[in-house]
């Protein structure tokens, strides 16, 4: 199997302040990876680097020719006076091809599908600034699909999406994931646990776990104390032994 994308011995941080060292990491088609990681442990870092959007201080990132990313980001900044619909919003995720090329009717079928699949449909012709900012990010998450993706990468993607749409949005990574790999991003180690195929625990390094169950050993990967709220039958709490000074 051929890996989509490869992080080989990857050092990074930002000016003379390294944040990652030694990061190694093979992603390939169909993977489900889980992304967890205590706050400043270099999970963003980490993504930037995957991204290209951060080179690194040393190591090598290698990509599969002709690989295509979809991408939504935490958080989404953009000017509501701006413009631009919907639909336009969608069709800027691909890059290759012209936001007003009318012979795209795949694509325009496309933007309909995913608009109706995130209970959008009725905005396609509004502004962007319309929207709340949960309808936002259903629409960011659009233009993360609309290329098709063999790689999608989620940096928190529940963020400030409605509770009811987040069951569906669960439900929808697992129907992709069939036909691409994943990288979800979550401080939500319990959905994360019953998502994902494997886990990769992000605090300075990268520990990668070729499963999807929280152990003692992604625990102690933290360096900190975490709580593990399980979602089954008998809800139960894990938290980590720990000293307080």
């Amino acid at each position: 199997m051929s890996a989509l994308l490869e992080l080989k011995n990857i050092s990074a941080g930002y000016d003379d302040k390294t944040i990652l060292q030694g990061v190694n990491l093979q992603v390939n088609p169909k993977d489900f990876v889980g992304i967890i990681g205590p706050n400043g442990g270099g999970k963003t870092t980490l993504l930037k680097v995957l991204l290209e959007l951060l080179p690194p201080f040393d190591g090598k990132v290698i990509k599969q020719t002709g690989l295509r990313i979809g991408y939504l980001p935490q958080i989404n900044s953009i000017d509501k006076k701006f413009p631009i619909s919907v639909k336009e919003v969608i069709l800027s995720g691909q890059l290759s091809k012209s936001l007003w090329n009318k012979k795209h009717e795949k694509t325009s079928n496309k933007v309909d599908e995913l608009l109706k699949f995130v209970g959008l449909e009725k905005y396609k012709h509004s502004a962007i600034g319309d929207l709340s900012g949960g309808q936002m990010q259903r629409v960011f998450l659009c233009r993360a699909l609309i290329s098709n993706p063999h790689l999608l990468i989620l940096d928190e993607p529940n963020t400030y999406v409605d509770k009811t749409f987040e069951a569906n949005l669960y439900n929808l990574l697992g129907d992709l994931n069939k036909d691409m790999a994943i990288l979800l991003v979550s401080h939500d180690v319990g959905t994360i646990a019953s998502m994902v195929k494997t886990i990769a625990c992000v605090n300075g390094g990268l520990h990668y776990h070729a499963s999807n169950k929280i152990t003692n050993e992604v625990l102690k990967s933290y360096n900190c104390p975490i709580e593990i709220i399980s979602h089954g039958t008998i809800p139960h709490r894990v938290l980590k032994d720990h000293k307080h000074e």
